[in-house]
């Protein structure tokens, strides 16, 4: 197979969508198969969660839509990080994200954060570019007393109190049981990612597309994304594709921000398994109770992968050494902090982090107990006559 290895995808795996994707399926009213977790997820949450959500998110549909908040912070990034840059995101910077999936217009979105138009103005106007996708947010036709309306009209006049509610929920929703939901799944989902990334080694984009039914088509010969609708996205006007393992991304939803510079930076989400959250219930309970002499199991190859990257590998020497922080690691090692985020993020998942809390901030040590149990754990796992060889398992996953 020909691989077109100029097309820049990255694989990550972050919960800056499925954390939105997640409060999207509580707020929905419709049955699905995330029932079960659904059922969990609503009876931890504090009893004025759902008027605290109401504020930000009148509509289900605009969960998704939220998750546009934190468009230019690139790639994978940690819960934490999205808060921060929530709590100090421009105002302006705010409004513009967050109208632009709405109303796909940049001349629209302009004229009301500027104030040149009023919301009822342009949603009033037959003449608006993309009006009819407006009925999906409650927002057509228009009303007044339309909870939606309502929700708009506060970002564009209230932005920093817009602002300080979504925050707050968010961190509401992660406090109270999601960030458990989360580092259960997450070691499945750095997995699947490293699967993903094997199918990219050997395949172009249009094979991988093919490979995860991506929800648009990589078109190799004319070197083209398609989406379902909209115009074809040239190759050459990707700035970066992140392909993100998801499991709540039931939806197919994808997203395409532009640059300043006239290019574009997609994330496209892909759920594998789409009842996976239902397999963790009651999974953060188990994880608190397991008492320090009852580690958990440790995967030989998630380590091995996680520690094969060098700058990975120089990160775990210096945690070694001394508790750090992201802040202090990304200095260190004259990187950014997104890119030291996607690495801890990696050896985490591996069992290879411990964290303690230090003032404002988390101090990040390697685990020696990681290290020292992995060279049994190996043993056992590769002499092991049970279960399917990794690579046999990429192979046949390949070729079916």
């Amino acid at each position: 197979m020909a691989r077109t290895g100029s097309f820049p995808i990255e694989f990550a795996v972050t919960p800056r969508f499925d954390v939105f994707y997640a409060l999207y399926s509580l707020a929905s009213s419709a049955s699905g198969q995330l029932d079960p977790w659904k059922a969990r997820a609503v009876a931890r949450l504090p009893r004025d969660f759902e008027r605290l959500a109401k504020k930000v998110a009148p509509l289900p549909i605009f969960w998704p839509l939220l998750a546009d908040a934190i468009q230019s912070v690139p790639g994978e990034v940690a819960f934490e990080e999205m808060g921060s840059s929530i709590r100090d995101m421009p105002t302006e910077d705010l409004q513009r994200n967050i109208l632009s999936g709405i109303f796909h217009d940049r001349t629209t979105v302009d004229s009301l954060v500027t104030g040149e138009k009023s919301l009822k103005q342009v949603l009033t106007d037959e003449k608006l570019p993309g009006g009819e996708l407006l009925g999906h947010f409650g927002l057509r036709p228009y009303s007044q007393r339309s909870q939606s309306a309502n929700t708009i009209e506060t970002l564009l006049s209230k932005p920093k109190s817009f602002r300080d509610d979504l925050a707050l929920v968010l961190k509401k929703f992660w406090e109270t049981g999601f960030r458990d939901d989360w580092y259960a799944l997450e070691p499945g989902l750095r997995a699947e990612s490293f699967r993903m990334s094997d199918l990219r080694e050997e395949g172009s984009p249009g094979d991988l597309g093919r490979e995860l039914n991506l929800p648009v088509v990589f078109d190799d010969g004319a070197r083209e994304i398609h989406p379902r609708t909209g115009a074809a996205i040239g190759y050459d006007r990707v700035e970066r594709c992140y392909i993100i393992p998801s499991a709540f991304n039931a939806r197919r939803w994808w997203a395409k921000y532009e640059t300043k510079a006239q290019r574009v930076v997609l994330y496209i989400p892909i759920t594998a398994d789409p009842a996976a959250p239902n397999t963790i219930a009651g999974e953060d309970r188990k994880l608190r109770d397991v008492s320090p002499k009852q580690p958990r199991p440790i995967n030989a190859e998630s380590v091995f992968r996680a520690l094969g990257d060098t700058t990975r590998y120089a990160i775990a020497s210096i945690l070694a050494r001394t508790p750090t922080t992201s802040a202090e690691l990304a200095r260190s090692l004259k990187v950014s902090k997104p890119t030291i985020t996607h690495h801890v993020q990696a050896l985490r998942s591996a069992g290879l982090i411990r964290e303690t809390p230090s003032g404002g901030s988390t101090r990040l040590t390697l685990s020696k107990d990681t290290v020292a149990a992995l060279s049994g754990a190996a043993i056992e796992q590769l002499f092991s006559s049970k279960g399917d060889l990794a690579l046999e398992t990429t192979r046949k996953r390949r070729n079916s």
